[in-house]
C-alpha cells in the first residue's frame, strides 16, 4: 500500500468513527430527555392541627385519586417506664392505574403497627 492510501482510510475510519460518536451522543440526549411531561397534580384539601398537649391530626387529598388522614394521641405507654407514647390511627386510599380504589387503615402504639385493609393478605 501506498502512503496516499493509507491516509484515505485513515480519514474514512475517522470519519465512520465521528458518525459512530455523533450518534452515540444523540441516542444518550434523545434517551435522556423527558419523554412526557407531567402536569403537578393539585392539592384539593389538606388541613393540620398540632395541639400542646402532644396530639395532632392531618389530613390531605390530591387531584389524582390520593387521601389520607391520621389523628394522633399522647398515651400513658402500659409499662411505666417507657412514659407516654404516641398513638396514632389513620387511613390513606389511592386510586390503581385500572381504577380500582385501595384503601389502608392502620394504627401505631406501644403494641405496633398494625394495619389492615381489603388487599393486604391475612395471617
Amino acid at each position: 500500500m501506498t502512503r496516499s492510501m493509507d491516509v484515505v482510510k485513515v480519514k474514512e475510519l475517522c470519519k465512520d468513527k465521528e458518525n459512530l460518536v455523533f450518534f452515540v451522543v444523540t441516542l444518550a440526549v434523545v434517551t435522556a430527555m423527558p419523554q412526557k411531561l407531567d402536569e403537578p397534580i393539585p392539592i384539593l384539601k389538606q388541613s393540620s392541627n398540632i395541639s400542646p398537649e402532644g396530639a395532632y391530626e392531618y389530613s390531605y387529598e390530591t387531584g389524582n385519586g390520593i387521601a389520607a388522614d391520621e389523628t394522633g394521641v399522647l398515651h400513658k405507654a402500659a409499662n411505666p417506664e417507657d412514659g407516654s407514647v404516641v398513638v396514632a390511627e389513620g387511613r390513606y386510599s389511592w386510586t390503581a392505574p385500572d381504577g380500582k380504589l385501595y384503601s389502608v387503615t392502620y394504627k401505631a402504639d406501644e403494641n405496633g403497627f398494625q394495619v389492615f385493609g381489603d388487599h393486604i393478605p391475612k395471617k
